[in-house]
C-alpha cells in the first residue's frame, strides 16, 4: 500500500469515527429533548391534580366552618397541609427476615389510611364520612403523581450529570409505560374528585347488583370497618355477598370481613368467588369476562395473602371473574362497555353458582374493587 492509500484509509476511519460520535450525540439529544418534554406533561399532570385537590378541599371548607375569620385563617394554610399529605412517606418494614411480613404491611398501610382520614378531619371537621374516603383516594392519586414526577426528574438529572447513555435508553423504554399510568391517574383525579364510579369499581358494582336483585338490602350488616356483608339466597344457596362500602371511595379490609364470616357464620363455605377488574392486553376489547382460579385482587398483596391463607387452611375452592380494561379505564370514570360487561358478569356468577355447588351450599362472594359511586 502506497502512502497515499494509507492516508486513504486513515481518513476514513477519522471521518467513520466522527460519524459514529456524531451519530450518538444527536440519539442522545433526541433522547433528552423527548425525556425533557415527558417530564413538563408530567410536572404539569401533578401540578394540575395538586389545583384541584386544594380546590376541592377550599370549597368544603365553608360547610366545616361557621366563622369567616376561622375560614380565612384555614385557606392560608390549607395548601401547605394538603402538599405535607401528598408529601407522606411509606416505609416498607424491613424483610431480612420474611416470616410476618404481611402483617406489618398492613399495620402500616392501616396507618397511613388512619393518618390521613384524621388530617382532612382537622382541616374539615363538619364534612360527612363518603367525602372523606374521597379526599382520600384524591390525596393518593395526587400522591404517587408526584413521586413519579419527581422520581424519573431525579433519574434524568443523574443521567445528564454523568452523561450516562444507558441511563437514559432505559428512562427513554419507559416512557409509554408511565405515561400510561400519568393518563390512568389523571382520570382518576376527576373522577375522585366528583365521587363517581371508575372501571376498578365493577367489582363492587356486580355485588350491589346482587345484592339488589335478590333483595340484599334488608340483611345488610357492617362487621368490619368500611365493608358491608349481606346474605341472600340464590337457587336454595346461601350466598354471602362481600363488598367495601359505599358510596365513599375505599377498597375496604376484605380480608377481615371474610375471616369475620368464618368465625361466626362457620367454616363450612364451598367456595370463595372474587369479582375484580383485570388488566386486558392490548389486542383485547374492554369489557372482555374471562373465569380464573385463585384471588382476583391487587394492591400490596397482603389480602390476597390472607384469603389465600383461609382458603388453603379449610381447603376452599378459589373461583375468579374478571372484567378486561385498560390501565386507563380502570381509574377512569366508567364507561358504558364496562357497565354493559357487570351484567354480563352476573349472569356468568349464577352460572357458576348452579354447576360448582349444590343446595343449601354456603358461598362467599367477593366485590373487589373502589366502591366510590357505588351503594351499599
Amino acid at each position: 500500500m502506497d502512502g497515499q492509500g494509507i492516508v486513504n484509509t486513515i481518513m476514513t476511519l477519522f471521518l467513520l469515527l466522527i460519524f459514529a460520535y456524531i451519530s450518538q450525540e444527536l440519539q442522545i439529544w433526541k433522547m433528552v429533548s423527548e425525556i425533557e418534554a415527558y417530564l413538563s406533561i408530567f410536572r404539569t399532570a401533578r401540578d394540575h391534580a395538586l389545583g384541584v385537590t386544594s380546590n376541592t378541599f377550599k370549597k368544603l371548607l365553608p360547610k366545616s366552618n361557621s366563622s369567616r375569620k376561622i375560614e380565612y385563617e384555614k385557606i392560608k394554610n390549607i395548601d401547605e397541609r394538603i402538599q405535607e399529605l401528598v408529601d407522606l412517606t411509606i416505609i416498607e418494614p424491613v424483610n431480612l427476615d420474611p416470616y410476618g411480613i404481611v402483617k406489618k404491611i398492613k399495620h402500616i398501610i392501616l396507618v397511613t389510611e388512619k393518618t390521613v382520614e384524621n388530617e382532612i378531619k382537622i382541616i374539615l371537621p363538619n364534612i360527612k364520612k363518603s367525602e372523606i374516603k374521597n379526599l382520600t383516594n384524591l390525596i393518593d392519586a395526587t400522591r404517587i403523581l408526584n413521586f413519579i414526577y419527581k422520581f424519573l426528574d431525579h433519574n434524568y438529572r443523574i443521567a445528564r450529570k454523568f452523561k450516562s447513555l444507558w441511563l437514559l435508553m432505559q428512562i427513554y423504554a419507559l416512557l409509554p409505560f408511565i405515561t400510561q399510568e400519568v393518563k390512568a391517574l389523571e382520570n382518576a383525579i376527576e373522577a375522585f374528585n366528583k365521587g363517581l364510579p371508575v372501571g376498578d369499581s365493577v367489582g363492587p358494582l356486580v355485588a350491589s347488583k346482587l345484592i339488589k336483585k335478590y333483595s340484599g338490602f334488608e340483611n345488610i350488616d357492617t362487621p368490619v370497618e368500611d365493608t358491608v356483608i349481606t346474605r341472600v339466597n340464590i337457587d336454595n344457596r346461601e350466598i354471602y355477598i362481600v363488598k367495601a362500602q359505599g358510596p365513599g371511595g375505599t377498597t375496604g379490609r376484605l380480608d377481615d370481613a371474610i375471616e369475620w364470616l368464618f368465625n361466626n357464620i362457620g367454616k363450612k363455605f364451598s367456595m370463595i368467588i372474587t369479582v375484580d377488574a383485570a388488566l386486558k392486553f392490548e389486542g383485547e376489547k374492554s369489557g372482555t369476562i374471562t373465569q380464573g382460579f385463585g384471588v382476583a385482587i391487587g394492591g400490596t398483596g397482603v389480602e390476597k395473602f390472607n384469603i389465600e391463607e383461609i382458603a388453603s387452611k379449610h381447603n376452599i375452592p378459589l373461583y375468579a371473574i374478571l372484567i378486561k380494561m385498560s390501565e386507563i379505564e380502570a381509574l377512569s370514570i366508567l364507561t358504558k362497555d364496562l357497565y354493559e360487561a357487570t351484567e354480563k358478569a352476573l349472569n356468568i356468577i349464577e352460572r357458576v353458582i348452579r354447576e360448582r355447588s349444590v343446595e343449601h351450599d354456603k358461598i362467599i362472594l367477593v366485590g373487589v374493587g373502589n366502591t366510590i359511586g357505588i351503594y351499599p
